[in-house]
Order: structure tokens, then C-alpha cells, then sequence
């Protein structure tokens, strides 16, 4: 019996994962979540609602639970809690908090001796002025330290514009349901971004997948546009992934997936955070299939219900047959949705696969800048990646212009 805790946004593809090869979940449920009306597991699978730790641990106790994941970013410290209450393997608890508290992670790799971006915790405007007093340049990034999605991140040129996002998003409720009450102060780091995804068993760890990213920075803030997969890695590429791995060690992370977000700088790599769980938001697994012959997720159940053939994987070179690029719609400005003109041509350009997540006509579209995917996800997946970039850019362009989404304006609907 294994219990899933908090399968929501990819969680639930997760869930569904375990679900297609017959696997026993427990869905447990924070205060506040609801199971998926689009995951077939989650409406065959009557939800427990999580109120209490011993109440949960208790439950879970009496169906035989043998094994806990976080199923989302929202059930990382539950199931951390709950494994421990149980006594059952999970990571180290000894470095839990170092899995959610962003600065926390940047102590943990300087006691293991690993390069990390400078970063400092203010939770007032005066420490925020002694942080920024000390900071040798600008531009800077300003982040709550326990939100995601790039939600409350800002680059800042200034002490006024640093101040300014401080005074704007403290004492607010955050994606993750928390309150902003903590910021953190951190050096830019100039470079590639890069995603490593990862499944580990007993603390060793198989590399899944890397993906470079696009981000762009609009207003401040960083906008993701598109990863795109690597499968032969540079010399830098190769030590980047060395590297998170490295880190994954130093974060006690031990088993299951992990989802890691590291940036190639020209000193070298730099971790921008660690999520002990599946890549969100979206793992529609047909197109990772396509390229990888497996999923993120589908890894992750391989390792829980099959360990043995999970760990044949290890001695295999990573090296998938296909490029598959994932990128996040995005409008060209607020409105309300009227038409989507540009899918005609998206839909054409070479290797398109599918989309997911499109938005709703006649729906507001606000969500420029966080990377949840309510905008819609497009998958592209071909053998050539010089002609996947071509369609990637071909589709920021569409994007960029305005051609992708027909808007009225949000005030007077039209």
C-alpha cells in the first residue's frame, strides 16, 4: 500500500501512473486541495482528508502503508512528517527543512562544501536594507522563501525597487497557501538555466532528464518560455549534472523523484532550488514517451513497484533518440480570451506533438509571468533539433506579436 499525499496540478499524473499498473494508493488531501476532475485515479480513489498528524499517520497505519511520496510540491513536508511518524524509509528528516526553505538549501550545500548563490533571509525592511547594504552589485533577486512557480520573484536594479516588492507581497498568501512572513536576498546568477529531473532508490540517484530553459525577463521578472531536452552533454553540461547530484546528497534526498532547477554560470554551476518531488505543473506523458520512452512519472512508479527493473537502469548511458521541447503559452498582455488564432499555425510548424491545459474562451488571462501552465503547454518532439529550435522561435515570435491569443480588454470586455 503506498499513499500519495497531495496528488494534485502533475501529482496527478502520478497518480494516474500508479493507477494504469494496478498499484493500492491512499490519496491523501491537505485542507484546501481537491482531487482532479481530469485524473481517472483520483475519481476512483475515495480521498482522505488530512487534518491532524497522528489522525493521518494513524490511517495510514491501519491500510498497511509501506511507502509515502510527495505527490506535489504541496505534500513535500507532509510526507516527510508522516514517513517519520511511521518509521518508514524516506530521505534524511534530519534535512527536511533544507528541502522546502530555500535558504535553509544554501546552508545545507555550504556545510557540504558545494558552490551556491550568496543569499541572505530578511523578515523586516531594516534587515532588508542591512542585506542590501552588503550586496557588492546589483542587480539582485528578491524571492519569497517559500513559494514556487516563480511567484514574488524579482530581479532588482535598486534598494527603492527591492523595498518597493518587500512592502508589496509580505503578509500575503502565496501559491503554496503559506504567508510571505520571509524574503530572500540573492546574488543574480548570469547564465543558462537548466532542469535535471532525477529518481533515486536508497540514495542513488538515475538522471531522467536535463532540459535547458529559455527565461526571459519582463518587467523584472523572469518569465519562463520553453525547455528543450539535451541529450549529449558539454564538458560544463556534464559537470553541471555532477553537481546536482552532489546536491540531491547534500538535501538528504534518498528515494523517488526529484525535480531540480540549476543554473550554468561562467564560474560554474550554481543550484537555484531542489523539489523532492515530480516536475510540474503539467506531465501529459505521451510526448516524454515519445522521446524518452518513459516519463517522469512512470520512472518514479517503476522504482516503488518494480526496484529491480528500476535499477537495471543505472549502467545505461542517458541518451534519449528525441528532442522534446515543452512551452508555456503566454499572452502578449491582460485581457479577456476571445479567440486563439495562432493554434492554426502552431499546430503546423515540424515537430508540434500536442497541447494541454488550453485556456477557456470568454475567460480572463492573467497569468503571464508565474509558470503554472493556465495559459495553455504545447509539446514538440523531433529527431532534429536545429528544426525543433526553428519551431520554438517561430512560436515566441507568433507569441510575442500578439497572434497567439485574441484579447478585449479586461475593463470594458471590449
Amino acid at each position: 500500500m503506498i499513499a500519495l499525499i497531495n496528488p494534485v496540478s502533475s501529482g496527478a499524473a502520478l497518480a494516474d501512473a500508479f493507477w494504469e499498473e494496478g498499484a493500492d494508493c491512499l490519496h491523501i488531501y491537505s485542507a484546501g486541495l481537491e482531487p482532479s476532475a481530469q485524473s481517472p485515479a483520483a475519481q476512483h480513489t475515495k480521498p482522505y482528508r488530512h487534518t491532524d498528524l497522528q489522525d493521518t499517520a494513524a490511517h495510514l497505519a491501519a491500510h498497511g502503508v509501506h511507502t509515502v511520496i510527495a505527490a506535489s510540491e504541496y505534500g513535500v513536508t507532509l510526507a516527510d512528517e508522516l514517513s517519520q511518524e511511521l518509521g518508514l524509509p524516506h530521505h534524511d528528516h534530519r534535512l527536511r527543512g533544507a528541502r522546502r526553505d530555500k535558504h535553509l538549501m544554501a546552508q545545507a550545500l555550504a556545510a557540504a562544501s558545494l558552490p551556491h548563490a550568496r543569499t541572505t533571509l530578511v523578515h523586516t525592511e531594516d534587515e532588508l536594507r542591512a542585506a542590501l547594504d552588503d550586496e557588492p552589485a546589483f542587480p539582485v533577486v528578491v524571492k519569497p522563501v517559500n513559494s514556487a512557480g516563480s511567484e514574488g520573484c524579482l530581479i532588482v536594479d535598486s534598494p527603492e525597487e527591492a523595498l518597493d516588492v518587500f512592502r508589496a507581497s509580505t503578509g500575503r498568501v502565496n501559491l503554496m497557501g503559506e504567508v510571505n512572513d520571509g524574503y530572500l536576498v540573492q546574488e543574480f546568477l548570469r547564465g543558462t538555466q537548466y532542469i535535471v529531473n532525477t529518481v533515486s532508490h536508497d540514495g542513488k540517484h538515475l538522471l531522467a532528464e536535463v532540459y535547458a530553459e529559455r527565461i526571459d525577463y519582463v518587467d523584472g521578472a523572469p518569465m519562463l518560455r520553453h525547455i528543450i531536452s539535451r541529450s549529449a552533454f558539454t564538458d560544463a553540461e556534464q559537470h553541471l549534472v555532477d553537481y546536482v547530484l552532489r546536491c540531491l546528497d547534500a538535501l538528504g534526498i534518498r528515494d523517488g523523484a526529484a525535480h531540480t532547477e540549476v543554473m550554468l554560470t561562467a564560474h560554474g554551476p550554481r543550484l537555484v532550488e531542489v523539489n523532492s518531488r515530480v516536475m510540474g505543473p503539467c506531465l501529459a506523458p505521451d510526448p516524454y514517451q515519445a522521446a524518452y520512452g518513459y516519463s517522469h512519472q512512470h520512472l518514479t512508479v517503476e522504482r516503488f513497484l518494480r526496484p529491480e527493473e528500476f535499477d537495471k537502469r543505472f549502467p545505461l548511458p542517458h541518451g534519449p533518440a528525441r528532442t522534446v521541447a515543452k512551452v508555456f503559452l503566454r499572452p502578449h498582455r491582460e485581457g479577456v480570451l476571445t479567440a486563439m488564432d495562432g493554434l492554426r499555425t502552431m499546430r503546423r510548424l515540424p515537430g508540434f506533438h500536442s497541447i494541454a491545459r488550453l485556456p477557456v474562451i470568454g475567460e480572463p488571462m492573467q497569468d503571464r509571468y508565474l509558470t503554472t501552465g493556465a495559459c495553455g503547454i504545447a509539446f514538440f518532439v523531433h529527431e532534429d533539433t536545429e528544426l525543433l529550435q526553428h519551431s520554438l522561435a517561430t512560436l515566441h515570435d507568433i507569441e510575442d506579436a500578439g497572434g497567439m491569443f485574441r484579447l478585449e480588454d479586461l475593463t470594458n470586455g471590449g
